[in-house]
């Protein structure tokens, strides 16, 4: 299975509404979401599976990997995942 990341766009606050979400690029590095979070784990989630709140400075970190422009200041953001089904491959 191929584990798509996406951010989850909502209203700003605690009150806020999903607006919708953004594809990060395929390349972004599971290590590096990881070492964004890891000190706030309970348990170890190396393969970033569960859903993360961003602050402002790891939207700005996560920006490269967006073809969207993000504006934390305007916009909450969750980086969360789910998976695609791996295609089958076609005989040679």
């Amino acid at each position: 299975m191929k584990i798509k990341r996406i951010l989850e766009v909502w209203e700003k606050g605690m009150d806020g509404a999903p607006l919708g979400s953004i594809e990060l690029a395929d390349d972004v590095p599971t290590e590096f979401l990881f070492s964004l979070f890891c000190n706030e784990q309970d348990r170890p989630d190396p393969d970033m599976q569960l859903a993360y709140l961003l602050d402002a400075p790891r939207v700005a970190q996560l920006q490269r990997w967006c073809s969207t422009p993000l504006e934390a200041d305007r916009f909450d953001y969750i980086l969360s995942a789910y998976g695609l089904p791996d295609l089958p491959q076609s005989p040679q």
